[in-house]
């Protein structure tokens, strides 16, 4: 009960600090995650602080109009105007409350019922994980749209990175230049700070608002109902966050951006005009922030492939506690998937009664000037990715995947793309010798 407690805490600092949010939250884990007692107990604590943070979130983007994570994006366009208009209790608690039914909803059916799905494993072999793979590849160049090329860059910028180290099936060195620390290949925990971390942290540290007035009156309850009369917008907004949930690689920021436009296209002829303050605008993008977060989780225990980027982070987490995702025996495992229950499911409960209960409180939290969080997050963040060896390479490789980052961010090339070929290069290439020895 105690990490869930901490988990909570921690998702709601990570959440109302803007733009941190679960991944950057998560990064930061590295540097204190072998303090728990078990790896159950990390993973009732990191399902938690997922769980709260994706609520938390949504603080910044009603109060300052900047996304407390980019899943929250969306928000903003009618969040932060009803906060202007002295509304932020309203449109926060409305937030929550839809965040809250849908993470609820979907969470169960996934956390609960995923363990049962381990026939699955009778019907996926090399051939079918190879196809699986390959969609998560396409899935994150193509939903860029017009822009696709940014994801193919992305995605093969990651597979370039993947391939530094030693060639699997040749054992020879490559892409090393001749320097033994790169032998083993990037270690993953510096390429996700450098890609994710770093780059939201810097427009953070450059973003800072005034936070916007307060409410004139308790709007709470108001809010609660709102998401009871408008209960279907919110089912949709969840249903569409869990959908793109199941395509790998997508993440919570197209999931919302797409529940919103929803929102807006089936609910014309507004009284009060999405964009300048209406309610439903809220509920509809908000219902798919936390369902978005549980079914991303379907794929990365399954198969090992990261649902989302935070996903792709839990996976680096579970390797450094010794368990491999995507292995059939962890279905034998089922202390790991109570953990998950217990962490989702208890997190979004016990954050949601906190942060109804001080409400007001915490929106003036939100006022603190970026530059107080940045120097600790900073810190935890390097502490994290120095643990290798310790010494000098560490902290060049940090510096140099830093740069890496804001020079990938600022030209908008696709990071799920680059972390998505990062990651599942090695096991896509391990597929690909063993079908062509098998079928050549």
């Amino acid at each position: 009960m105690i990490e869930l407690l901490f988990g909570v805490i921690y998702g709601i600092i990570i959440g109302i600090i803007p733009s941190a949010g679960a991944t950057t939250g998560l990064v930061a884990l590295f540097g204190f995650i072998h303090l728990f007692s078990d790896p159950y107990s990390a993973i009732i604590f990191i399902m938690a602080a997922v769980a709260a943070s994706t609520t938390a979130d949504t603080f910044t983007s009603v109060l300052l109009g900047i996304p407390g994570a980019n899943s929250s994006a969306a928000t903003i366009q009618d969040g932060y105007p009803l906060a202007k208009r002295g509304k932020a209790e309203l449109a926060l608690s409305a937030a929550m409350t839809s965040s809250t039914f849908n993470g609820l909803l979907w969470g169960f059916l996934v956390f609960y019922f995923i363990q049962y799905f381990d026939f699955i494993y009778l019907y996926v072999g090399s051939k079918e994980l190879w196809i699986i793979t390959l969609l998560s590849f396409f899935s994150v160049i193509l939903v860029l749209g017009r822009k696709w090329y940014l994801g193919l860059i992305g995605l093969s910028l990651g597979i370039i990175l993947a391939l530094i180290g030693t060639n699997p099936v040749t054992n020879v060195s490559r892409g090393t230049f001749g320097w033994e620390y790169l032998s083993d290949g990037l270690q993953l925990m510096p390429v996700i700070a450098g890609v994710f971390a770093i780059p939201e942290l810097y427009e953070g540290l450059k973003g800072n608002k005034k936070l916007t007035k307060p409410s004139l009156k308790d709007y709470r309850l108001l809010g609660i109902l709102s998401v009871s009369k408008y209960k279907w917008i919110s089912l949709k907004g969840g249903f569409i966050g869990a959908f793109i949930g199941l395509l790998p690689g997508l993440g919570g920021a197209i999931a919302d951006w797409i529940a919103y436009g929803q929102t807006v296209l089936s609910n014309q002829k507004q009284l009060i005009p999405f964009g300048r303050g209406n309610i439903k605008g809220v509920i509809g993008c908000e219902g798919a922030n936390n369902s978005q977060k549980a079914t991303s989780m379907i794929t990365t225990l399954l198969f090992g492939i990261p649902g989302a980027p935070f996903a792709a982070v839990i996976i680096a987490l579970l390797m450094y506690l010794n368990i491999e995702l995507g292995d059939p025996s962890l279905f034998e495992d089922h202390k790991l998937f109570q953990s998950m229950f217990f962490g989702f499911i208890g997190g979004t409960i016990v954050v949601f009664f906190v942060l109804l209960a001080f409400l007001k409180k915490i929106c003036y939290i939100t006022s603190i000037p970026f530059n107080y969080y940045f120097p600790p997050l900073i810190l935890l963040i390097l502490w994290s990715c120095v643990q290798y060896t310790g010494g000098w390479e560490d902290y060049l490789i940090f510096i140099l995947m830093s740069l890496f980052g804001i020079i990938i961010h600022k030209l908008q090339i696709s990071k799920p793309a680059l972390i998505i070929g990062f990651i599942l290069f090695e096991r896509f290439e391990l597929l690909t010798v063993q079908l062509l020895t098998r079928y050549l």
